[in-house]
C-alpha cells in the first residue's frame, strides 16, 4: 500500500520523483469546447510576463531524456515547426492585448540545434510579435556542446541573450557513456571557450548525479573539472530513470522496477553525492539559490534570488 501520511513519506528515501514547473507533454490534449485565450487572460496582470519558446530538436536523444524532443529531424520538419511556432506566438500575443515580457528563454530539446538562419528567424518573430526588449531583460538559451559555434553565439549575443546554459552532465567518459550520450570532453572544452569568447555575462553548466557506477569521488571529480571553467552558475540534477526513456527501456529489460514508484528501499548514494557536491560548491564561493542551483554572485550583475528551475 502506498503511504499517505507525511510522517511515513518522510521515512522513504528522499529521491522518489520530481515534478515539472510546466505541464508535462502528456497533459496537452484538445479541449471541448475550445476556450478562447482572451477569456483566460481576463483579469490577469500582463506587465511582467516570461516568454518561453520550446525548440524540440536535438543532435541525439540522451538516455535519461523524457522531454518532448526529436533527434535529427528532417530539415523540412524544423522549418514547419518554426512556422507553427510563429503562428502560436502571434495568436498568443494578440490575445494578450497590451502586455510586456520581462524574461525570455529558449529551451528544448536543444535550441542551438537550429542553424544560424533558423535562430535569426526565431529572434525576428519574437521582435515582430512580442512586446519585449531582449537586451534589457534576463534572456537565456540552452545549448549542447556539439552544437555551439561562433556564428550562432554571435547571433545570440547580438539579439540580447545574456545567459548560456549547457548540459555537460559528467566529465567521466564512462558515466557519459552510461547516460547514452555521445559526448567528448574536448568538445565540451571547445564549446565553453567559444561561449567565453563572446563574453556572455552568465554561463551555466549542468551536472547529473546518481548515474549507474558513479561514486561520490567521481562526482566530485566532475565538479572539480567544471570549477576550472569558473561558471557563473551551476545546476546539480539528480538522475531519475523514467519509463519509455532509453535508460528506462534498458532498466525494464533487466527487470528493474520503475523508479517513479514510491519505494521503501535502502538509500542509494544520491544524497551523499549531493551533500558532497553542495559542500564543495559552497567552499568554492558559490551561493545556494535552490536545491539544484548554485550561483557565483560576486561575479554577476544578477541578484542572488530564487529563479524557476
Amino acid at each position: 500500500m502506498m503511504p499517505t501520511r507525511l510522517a511515513d513519506l518522510l521515512r522513504l528515501p528522499p529521491y522518489q520523483a520530481y515534478s515539472y514547473s510546466y505541464p508535462h507533454k502528456t497533459s496537452y490534449r484538445p479541449l471541448a469546447p475550445a476556450l478562447p485565450i482572451e477569456a483566460l487572460w481576463l483579469g490577469e496582470k500582463r506587465d511582467a510576463l516570461f516568454l518561453y519558446l520550446h525548440i524540440p530538436f536535438c543532435s541525439y536523444r540522451c538516455g535519461f531524456c523524457n522531454l518532448f524532443a526529436l533527434a535529427r529531424p528532417e530539415p523540412a520538419k524544423v522549418d514547419s515547426y518554426l512556422t507553427q511556432m510563429e503562428r502560436q506566438l502571434r495568436a498568443t500575443t494578440k490575445a494578450l492585448g497590451e502586455h510586456r515580457f520581462v524574461r525570455f528563454a529558449l529551451g528544448g530539446g536543444t535550441p542551438s540545434y537550429l542553424d544560424p538562419s533558423q535562430l535569426h528567424r526565431v529572434f525576428e518573430m519574437v521582435a515582430r510579435h512580442a512586446t519585449i526588449d531582449l537586451p534589457a531583460i534576463p534572456a537565456g538559451i540552452e545549448v549542447s556542446p556539439e552544437t555551439v559555434d561562433d556564428d550562432k553565439l554571435r547571433l545570440c549575443r547580438d539579439a540580447g541573450i545574456d545567459r548560456i546554459s549547457m548540459g555537460v552532465q559528467s566529465f567521466s567518459p564512462a558515466e557519459v557513456k552510461t547516460l547514452v550520450r555521445p559526448q567528448q570532453n574536448a568538445v565540451v572544452e571547445q564549446a565553453i571557450a567559444t561561449v567565453r569568447r563572446h563574453a556572455f555575462p552568465t554561463l551555466n553548466l549542468d551536472l547529473i548525479y546518481g548515474i549507474s557506477g558513479q561514486t561520490v569521488e567521481s562526482f566530485l571529480a566532475s565538479i572539480e573539472s567544471v570549477l576550472t571553467y569558473v561558471p557563473e552558475e551551476l545546476y546539480l540534477y539528480p538522475l531519475y530513470v523514467r519509463p519509455l526513456t532509453g535508460l528506462g527501456r534498458i532498466e525494464a529489460k533487466r527487470g528493474g522496477k520503475p523508479s517513479f514508484t514510491l519505494q521503501a528501499e535502502p538509500m542509494d548514494n544520491r544524497l551523499a553525492m549531493y551533500e558532497a557536491g553542495r559542500n564543495r560548491l559552497l567552499a568554492a564561493g558559490y551561493t545556494q539559490v535552490s536545491m539544484r542551483m548554485f550561483r557565483a554572485c560576486a561575479r554577476q550583475r544578477r541578484p542572488c534570488v530564487l529563479l524557476p528551475e
